[in-house]
């Protein structure tokens, strides 16, 4: 009750210009996000959902009035494919160590994370960019992992590789008396003097579209056990996880954020949305077309006074003509159906182009596309791109891994020591069959142009430990012993070794 005592002293206060209000959160001084990147990304956003307006158009009565917009919603399509590409469940991620992989797949698995991941990266690739946040969850006391989006994730400062301090915003809709009013959630992460500090800052606006001004904490019951600073201890790098999309932002030079796949080719997914609304109204409209003498589009009122119309006034089949005399006749308009699908099909060239694809990797008239190995035996653009977004996803996902144990050891929920030793998988198997694979790396070994260790790194998508031990199993196998005695052996000597 006392909060909202002094949230209505200061919503007062806001409404005269004594306390500051905010209309934008890249109005805080700490954002060094611009707000042309900002509202980049939130046109982004309505092109992604497919947010279209009415279009106007004549009826029969020669009056305007509005129908539904058709949209292909081809964003969605080509950054699913791409998302798909790079991450599936194909992905194998462990770690050497039992225990610690024990503990990440848990948080994984309560995380949902395969699942999550691969339907926030398809937004991502979409809008300009994905930031993975773990946390400790307050009522399991264990770790999660949360996805947020471009639009709510804000730079502070970043280097000329990666972005070292941000702050993540999370809206709150809560009903007080009649009204909804927003409160926005800004997490700050930063660092000062070597130490990572976690910010928080409440802001209450009645307006959706406004930031508001600073409220306590305490305004609302979700944050009221947060504080509004603490210090991490411990960490080597910050508790979020930045992933972009391959490539330079050439719509800022110098802002850290990604560009999506819809923004170098923004003008292209107007146009093929522009070109199949056309044709799915002039599908509709396909029907024989009535042409009428102005005669039959008189009213005639009824004994209420109502007019009484001869046509739907909704449809655009009845077309009217002035004449001297009553005349009514009907004509069959042909359907344009080649010409629609060959243009939709040259935008979809050139979106191909912009966004990184395989010439022919997609088709609006339904003929097959080509195929993985196709791809990957041509060398093609879509292979090229897919490499470059995996290199990327591989970092991510170890950086989110170093910091999920940084948050698991600060918590006291896991201690570990040493290396991890990160295996990530992608599963080249997408584009190159593991039997042609395995072909691959044998006849470079036959061929003594690589080891044994470096083809099973290549081959399974595991660490330098890892494939030793794999090759010691082999060696072992072929001379007879068991492998397990012997690492017994092994492990035995090292212990005597260390009395």
């Amino acid at each position: 009750m006392f909060e909202r005592i002094k949230n209505f002293f200061r919503t007062g206060g806001a409404r005269i210009g004594m306390v500051e209000t905010l209309n934008s959160i890249v109005d805080h001084p700490k954002i060094a996000v611009t707000d042309k990147e900002y509202l980049r990304i939130i046109d982004n956003k309505k092109i992604f959902a497919g947010d279209f307006p009415d279009v106007s158009y004549l009826n029969s009565e020669n009056e305007w009035t509005t129908r539904s917009y058709h949209s292909l919603n081809t964003p969605k399509i080509i950054s699913r494919k791409l998302s798909k590409l790079v991450f599936n469940d194909g992905c194998t991620i462990s770690l050497d160590d039992s225990n610690a992989d024990d503990f990440l797949q848990n948080v994984f698995r309560k995380s949902k994370f395969t699942k999550n991941f691969g339907e926030e990266l398809e937004a991502g690739y979409a809008i300009g960019g994905l930031a993975l946040r773990p946390y400790v969850d307050s009522n399991s006391n264990e770790i999660r992992i949360a996805f947020c989006r471009a639009d709510t994730f804000f730079p502070l400062q970043s280097s000329t590789n990666d972005i070292s301090e941000a702050a993540i915003a999370n809206v709150s809709v809560v009903t007080e008396g009649t009204k909804n009013v927003y409160y926005t959630l800004l997490e700050f992460h930063e660092w000062e003097n070597g130490t990572y500090y976690i910010r928080n800052e409440l802001y209450r606006s009645e307006e959706q579209s406004v930031l508001g001004y600073k409220v306590s904490l305490k305004s609302i019951e979700k944050y009221k056990l947060l504080k509004d600073e603490v210090a991490m201890k411990g960490f080597t790098r910050p508790l979020f996880v930045y992933i972009k999309l391959a490539g330079k932002n050439n719509k800022d030079l110098s802002s850290p954020l990604s560009l999506g796949v819809i923004d170098n080719a923004k003008r292209q997914f107007n146009d093929i949305n522009d070109k199949y609304d056309q044709f799915m109204w002039e599908i509709e409209e396909a029907g024989r077309k009535i042409i009428a003498s102005d005669h039959f589009f008189k009213y005639r009122f009824n004994q209420y006074g109502e007019p009484i119309r001869n046509f739907d006034r909704k449809t655009s089949v009845f077309q009217r003509l002035k004449a001297d005399d009553p005349f009514i006749d009907e004509f069959s308009p042909s359907l344009r159906s080649s010409e629609f699908i060959e243009s939709i099909n040259f935008i979809l060239r050139i979106i191909e182009l912009q966004s990184g694809f395989s010439s022919g990797t997609f088709s609006f008239d339904g003929n097959s596309v080509k195929t993985a190995t196709e791809i990957i035996s041509e060398n093609s653009e879509t292979f090229s791109t897919r490499s470059d977004n995996v290199l990327i996803v591989e970092e991510a996902l170890k950086e989110l891994i170093t910091s999920i144990f940084e948050l698991a050891e600060a918590y006291q929920l896991y201690s570990h020591n040493g290396d991890l030793g990160i295996n990530i998988d992608f599963d080249d198997g997408v584009f190159q069959g593991q039997e042609q694979k395995a072909d691959y790396y044998a006849k470079l070994i036959t061929g003594q142009l690589t080891s044994r260790k470096r083809a099973i790194e290549k081959l399974f998508g595991v660490t330098e430990k890892e494939a030793l031990k794999i090759v010691r199993e082999i060696q072992d196998e072929a001379l007879g012993m068991d492998p397990q005695e012997n690492e017994q052996l092994v492990v035995n000597k090292e212990l005597g070794d260390e009395e």
